[in-house]
């Protein structure tokens, strides 16, 4: 994304950027002159931009849209800069676009800064190396892969209906992880639900999980109109019977990391080309008036728990927060946290269980980034790349 064009612009004072909100972004706009050279770094919360040979008047304005605080314009000796705060921050691979035109009157040109949180990675996953999934004891595991909503519940709706995102992604994951020699069990493989009436849906899903080692529900969010262009990004809930402070897990390197040496490998995630959809998902209709929980609380009698409570509550933030982190190195998105929620299948499952948000379709950009097979592909990576990683480092042994 960062740009360096021809020198040789002359000394000149420049206008203030201009500012415009559109929808799930904001636009910076910077008339240089035609010669002008300008370079772009992103800095986390802060996206600088310097102009060599250029003056600006010095100043701290505030602006506070979404994404953008505000900025600084700054001179030092020869060269302007100006300093972009970004509250949902930006890195070389997200949260900020730009472009080149050509200046609306005269022989200048503008350069033009997108900037979003909903700007992430949706390029195809590379060619990854082979992923050795040890374990010393030889053991296998099983997981359950809830693809949330279904049947006669469609979830939230947006540019695609949920259920049918939900269960995208669930398939990839399935693929990633049988590939890496997990057995994996599916609360659907169509658009399905056990039963009409909610509380026996989420039952009969959270019964799947007997005898198993992890529960994984898939879903996606949605929120009121009148947040719809600030909330955008990926979250990991986890039950905890008391409100608890979300924290948010550094993203984690796309690429495995060498395997250890360990006893018996039972296989390899292998390193193939992610299968494409059938085209696009089923367009939806506008999200619902009201923010979506996914699944609420529900009062029925927990199951005969396969481990202590607290011991399982501290497996399944384990694995929420590998989940969230390896999901975020795929895709680049913003990070909303690992965080704590009463939802029914995260509270009755006899494991350690997690609810993964992994986009907000109310978002204006967001909501096309979860019609893009390459950004799902990246999604799917992402969590089974994480359950692998606690199975391998975090999962007791028996």
């Amino acid at each position: 994304m960062a740009a360096l064009l021809s020198t040789g612009a002359l000394a000149q004072s420049l206008p203030p950027p201009r500012i415009g909100d559109q929808p799930g972004f904001a636009r910076v706009v910077l008339d240089l002159p035609k010669e002008a050279t300008y370079q772009i770094e992103p800095l986390g919360a802060a996206l600088r931009v310097t102009l060599p040979g250029q003056t600006v008047a010095p100043g701290l304005h505030f602006v506070s849209l979404p994404e953008l605080a505000g900025y600084v314009l700054e001179q030092h000796e020869s060269q302007a800069v100006l300093i972009l705060f970004t509250p949902q921050g930006v890195t070389p691979r997200s949260g900020y676009k730009t472009m080149t035109l050509a200046a609306l009157q005269g022989d200048g040109q503008r350069l033009v800064i997108d900037l979003s949180g909903a700007f992430v990675d949706t390029s195809p996953l590379p060619t990854l190396p082979e992923f050795r999934f040890v374990k010393a004891n030889g053991r296998r595991f099983a997981v359950v892969v809830d693809a949330g909503h279904g049947g006669p519940d469609p979830g939230a709706l947006g540019p695609v209906v949920e259920k049918a995102l939900n269960l995208e992604v669930a398939l990839r994951v399935r693929r990633f992880l049988q590939s890496a020699g997990v057995e994996v069990i599916l609360t659907r493989e169509s658009d399905t639900a056990f039963s009409p009436d909610k509380r026996t849906d989420l039952a009969q899903r959270v019964a799947l999980a007997e005898g198993k080692d992890l529960f994984v529900s898939i879903h996606a969010n949605a929120t009121v109109p009148a947040r719809a262009d600030a909330w955008c990004g990926l979250e990991v809930y986890y039950y905890s019977p008391t409100a608890t402070r979300p924290f948010f897990p550094s993203p984690a390197p796309l690429l495995p990391a060498p395997p250890p040496l360990a006893l018996d490998p039972l296989d390899a995630l292998e390193a193939v080309q992610p299968t494409q959809t059938q085209g696009p998902l089923d367009p939806g209709a506008q999200p619902s008036p009201e923010d979506v929980n996914p699944i609420p609380p529900q009062s029925l009698p927990s199951p005969t728990p396969q481990m202590n409570s607290l011991r399982r509550m501290e497996l399944s933030r384990t694995l929420a927060s590998r989940v969230l982190s390896y999901t975020l190195g795929a895709t680049a998105a913003v990070n909303r946290g690992v965080r704590s929620a009463d939802f029914f299948v995260i509270r009755y499952t006899s494991v350690p269980a997690i609810l993964v948000e992994m986009g907000y379709l109310s978002h204006p950009i967001e909501g096309q980034n979860l019609r893009e097979a390459h950004y799902l592909d990246r999604i799917g990576y992402g969590i089974a790349r994480g359950v692998l990683e606690y199975l391998e480092s975090d999962q007791p042994l028996e």
